[in-house]
């Protein structure tokens, strides 16, 4: 999981092997202090200048992909001082829980739709080609809930010990491994993900970053509000408060709102302790029976 205490961003006007301009802006971040990241940042700049120098791409981290430029706003430790999570804003405002090893699983309707094909009885000659030049008939798709209980059974058929904790969602489900600690990475990860055709964007998104999220708060535009219009790191005192101001309208228009409504639990009961501490900041930041938003 990639996320940092201190954030800045640096620019430089320069030009190319060949003499053409170019703008870099880059962003580094660091654990230790403001005077950390604006260094990481200073090399991080003169590294992409050298590479622009070499006609080498610019996009390359270290890392292997660019971690998410988001303000860290509470870390999350478990009984054993363990960091197991994080709390982020995101570039559109929300706030995002980040988990090291508690699997959550974004599911859109869209990619959990099945077409049922229906068995026809014989025809007669007749009503074959009467069939055959009329148009076709509306597909028919099986319901969301029986889409999704048929996987869940059909999982915990193979995995007994498995357990989920489902929730729907405006657009689909998420649902929460609650039985054991599994990271992004592993091949077990990777057959959940499959096997309820979790969103691809949030599987790649996942990988990347090394953590799994869940949104806790709604989606600017869903209630009526529109994203910030400042780019974090601010770079001003100034920038700051107008954007703790954004955050505050955001937050009281999002207290008419819920981001999920509990469904059920699935499976064999077992809630390992760190999920047990994740699910208890989840469901009190994302349930309460409003609007889904």
């Amino acid at each position: 999981m990639q996320v940092y205490s201190y954030w800045a961003r640096a620019t430089l006007d320069c030009a190319d092997a060949a003499g053409l301009p170019y703008h870099l802006t880059a962003y580094a971040g660091s654990d230790n202090s403001e005077a950390a990241a604006k260094q990481a940042v200073a090399q991080l700049l003169h590294t992409r200048h050298a590479r622009l120098l070499a006609n080498q791409a610019l996009a390359e981290y270290p890392t292997g992909s660019a971690p998410l430029r988001e303000e860290l706003l509470q870390r999350l430790h478990n009984k054993q001082g363990e960091m197991i999570g994080a709390l982020t804003r995101n570039h559109y405002g929300s706030i995002v829980l980040n988990t090291l090893a508690v699997m959550f699983l974004d599911i859109d309707a869209v990619d959990l739709r099945e077409r049922i094909y229906p068995t026809l009885p014989p025809l007669s000659v007749s009503e074959f080609f009467r069939r055959l030049f009329s148009p076709p008939p509306a597909p028919v798709y099986r319901d969301l809930d029986e889409s999704l209980q048929l996987r869940l059974t059909a999982w915990l058929h193979q995995h007994p010990n498995w357990n989920f904790r489902v929730y729907r969602t405006r657009l689909g489900f998420r649902l929460l491994v609650t039985h054991q600690l599994l990271t992004p990475d592993t091949a077990a990860a990777q057959a959940v993900f499959t096997a309820f055709r979790t969103d691809a964007t949030y599987v790649r998104l996942c990988q990347k970053q090394h953590c799994y999220r869940a949104r806790l708060s709604p989606k600017p535009w869903r209630i009526g509000w529109q994203r910030p219009w400042l780019v974090f790191p601010y770079d001003t005192p100034a920038e700051q408060q107008e954007q703790r101001a954004w955050e505050q309208a955001y937050a009281d228009r999002s207290a008419a709102y819920s981001v999920c409504a509990w469904v059920g639990d699935y499976g064999s009961g077992h809630v390992c302790p760190d999920a047990a501490q994740l699910i208890e900041l989840h469901d009190a930041a994302c349930l309460g029976g409003r609007p889904l938003a």
